[in-house]
């Protein structure tokens, strides 16, 4: 989050609720990582987001159908 302050046109990666309401507070530009998968997706950097979302449930991060659904319309799977 400091770098993204110090540096403009840099967005911090930030997944805690805490961090999020912070930077918003400090204008700093973030995204989650799953909107970083979707992002990466568009981007061509890779080619698919199912198998890393299903890595991130397989490590304990419980994610709904329906955002699973919404996050596959975004990056057009």
């Amino acid at each position: 989050m400091s770098f993204a302050l110090e540096n403009t046109g840099y967005r911090a990666i930030i997944d805690d609720a805490a961090a999020r309401r912070v930077a918003k507070t400090l204008n700093i530009p973030f995204m989650g990582t799953l909107g970083m998968l979707v992002l990466a997706k568009k981007q061509g950097l890779i080619s698919e987001i199912s198998q890393p979302i299903q890595a991130i449930q397989d490590a304990g991060l419980w994610l709904s159908d329906d955002l699973i659904q919404f996050l596959r319309q975004k990056a057009e799977e």
